[in-house]
């Protein structure tokens, strides 16, 4: 496969894993730039966090890979997936068009997207689903280091169209949302090639404003089978998602899966 050459992305009609496909390719530093990447129309081996398998099949996704290399200290990458998924909700909310003077109750699909800790990119709904709350998955990023430290691979995939996958996902089409995978992923490279050269003293705002998983009370399945059990009370200097037990103990998670135990007060906010 031919690299880009510059900060471009490569479009194959169908392939495996856009992200298993740009980790051998990535090697090549000079090749494969900063914000180069990956576009699958069809992908048959997607994977996600927990090397989760899944597939475009009947829906239309953008599913792509991007390479980053950004001017900043390795101790920061953890913040790179919420920031891409802070840069995914920014786009989604720039494409839809609710009634301007509507302030409808919570919950509404009219609410802003926002950012399921670590990863996922929600749009508010009228109806509770067990682990979402009135939440909808339209997308979710992974981030992996590349060997060497030599960058970030970050996947990104989005729902667009047709019949999503599970009940608790829904796709783009649904809240009105008509654009091409390719303009969405140059409108989400673009907004994310503004967020990684931005103060990183602002991200911590930023994300949390975004991150609806704070204010709900939340289970955090950690990797090794583990549980964090309480309240999702702050985003941390880390990146991390600060929970107090019912005790009143704090516990930082870095990584693992976040389920939404109840509707909360600040979810579609």
């Amino acid at each position: 496969m031919p690299a880009p050459g510059r900060s471009a992305v490569v479009t194959v009609e169908e392939t495996g894993s856009t992200q298993e496909d740009l980790r051998a390719l990535a090697a090549d530093a000079p090749g494969w730039p900063h914000l180069s990447g990956l576009r699958a129309v069809r992908q048959l081996a997607g994977r996600g966090r927990g090397d989760r398998t899944w597939e475009t099949g009947e829906l239309t996704a953008l599913t792509a890979s991007l390479v980053l290399r950004p001017e900043l200290p390795v101790q920061r990458w953890p913040w790179i997936p919420m920031l891409a998924g802070c840069a995914v909700a920014d786009v989604i909310d720039e494409l839809r068009s609710p009634p301007p003077d509507a302030v409808p109750p919570h919950p509404s699909p009219h609410g802003p997207a926002g950012v399921k800790w670590p990863n996922d990119v929600v749009l508010p709904a009228t109806s509770e689903i067990e682990g979402w709350g009135y939440l909808r998955k339209v997308g979710g990023l992974l981030a992996e280091v590349l060997p060497g430290q030599q960058g970030v691979l970050l996947g990104i995939g989005v729902n667009l169209a047709g019949s999503a996958p599970v009940p608790w996902a829904a796709t783009l089409q649904a809240y009105g949302i008509d654009v091409a995978a390719s303009d969405l992923l140059e409108a989400v490279r673009a907004r994310l090639a503004e967020a990684l050269v931005s103060d990183p003293l602002t991200w911590r705002a930023a994300v949390e404003r975004r991150c609806v998983s704070i204010g709900a009370q939340v289970v955090a399945h950690l990797p090794g089978g583990a549980r964090v059990t309480g309240t999702a009370r702050a985003i941390d200097d880390g990146g991390g998602l600060v929970i107090r037990e019912p005790g009143g103990t704090e516990r930082v998670v870095m990584a693992g899966d976040v389920e939404h135990l109840r509707a909360a007060a600040g979810e579609g906010r």
